[in-house]
C-alpha cells in the first residue's frame, strides 16, 4: 500500500541547543495523521541539483495530538538540516507516512521494557509514554527502564518529560548516559555510553525486551553484547538513525 503524502506547515519552533531543536507542524489540509508511536514520517526534500531525497524523522508526539513533533539535528551541508533549520512558521514542507516497526507489542509473558536512544534517537520513546502508562495500568509487574545516551547534558533531549513521567510512574526509570560531560552528575546520570551501562541493568534475556534507536554504531555495538549476553534477536528491536546529508 502506498504511503499517504501531504503538506505540513510549521507550527512552532523550541531551540534546545544551538545544533538541535524541536519543530511543530500541522497538516495542510487540517487532517489528523493517525500512526503508532514509535513509527516515523519521510520528509521529501530536493537537493540543489533538483533530486528528490528522502530524510525520515520518529514522531515525537502521542497519536491524537493536534501537532505532530520532529527532533531536529543540525548537520553541516545536510539537505534535511538545512531545509529545516531555515524553514519559517508558516511555511511547509512536503512529508509522506507513517511507517516503521519500532513499536510496542502485546507480550504477556516480557515484565520490562529498556528503551535505549541516543540523540534524536529518543524521540519514539516520547511519543510512546501514555501507551506506557496504560500498560502500568494493566500490568502491575511490568517495568521500563529508558537510557538516553548523549555528550553533555544540555543535549539529553526531553530529559524533563521523562523525569516527569517518572516521577508519576514508579516503575519508570529514566537514566542518561553521557559521554563527555565533566561536571557533578545528578542521581539520574552516568558518565560513559548507554551500553557501557548495561551491567547495571540486571539484564534478563527472557523477561526483558530491548529496543535501541539512534546513532548506528551503538545499535550495532548494543546489539552484539545483547547477543552475547543471551538475548535472542527477536527480543532487541532496532532502528537507526542515520544523520541526514
Amino acid at each position: 500500500m502506498a504511503l499517504e503524502q501531504f503538506d505540513l506547515v510549521l507550527h512552532s519552533i523550541t531551540e534546545i541547543t544551538p545544533k538541535l531543536r524541536h519543530l511543530e507542524f500541522t497538516r495542510a489540509d487540517g487532517q489528523a495523521l493517525s500512526f503508532i508511536p514509535g513509527q516515523f514520517m519521510t520528509l521529501l526534500l530536493k537537493n540543489s541539483a533538483g533530486e528528490l531525497k528522502r530524510r525520515s524523522y520518529s514522531l515525537a508526539n502521542a497519536p491524537g495530538e493536534k501537532t505532530l513533533a520532529l527532533a531536529i539535528s543540525y548537520v553541516e551541508g545536510g539537505i534535511a538540516s538545512e531545509a529545516l533549520f531555515n524553514l519559517k512558521i508558516g511555511e511547509s514542507i512536503k512529508a509522506m507516512g507513517p511507517a516503521g516497526r519500532l513499536v510496542l507489542q502485546e507480550e504477556p509473558a516480557i515484565k520490562r521494557y529498556l528503551l535505549i536512544g541516543t540523540g534524536t534517537g529518543i524521540a519514539p520513546y516520547r511519543a510512546m509514554l501514555p501507551q506506557i502508562a496504560k500498560r502500568f495500568q494493566n500490568d502491575p509487574h511490568f517495568k521500563v527502564d529508558l537510557i538516553l545516551g548523549a555528550q553533555y547534558r544540555p543535549d539529553l533531549l526531553y530529559a524533563a518529560d521523562f523525569l516527569s513521567f517518572a516521577a508519576t510512574h514508579p516503575r519508570f526509570e529514566f537514566h542518561a548516559a553521557l559521554s563527555r560531560e565533566s561536571s557533578t552528575l545528578a542521581a539520574h546520570e552516568h558518565q560513559g555510553y548507554v551500553q557501557t551501562y548495561f551491567d547495571s541493568l540486571h539484564l534478563h534475556p527472557t523477561e526483558d525486551v530491548v529496543y535501541l534507536c539512534g546513532n548506528p554504531n551503538m545499535i550495532d555495538d548494543a546489539f552484539k553484547i545483547l547477543t552475547e549476553k543471551g538475548f535472542a534477536s527477536t527480543n532487541v528491536r532496532r532502528e537507526k538513525y542515520i544523520s541526514s546529508n
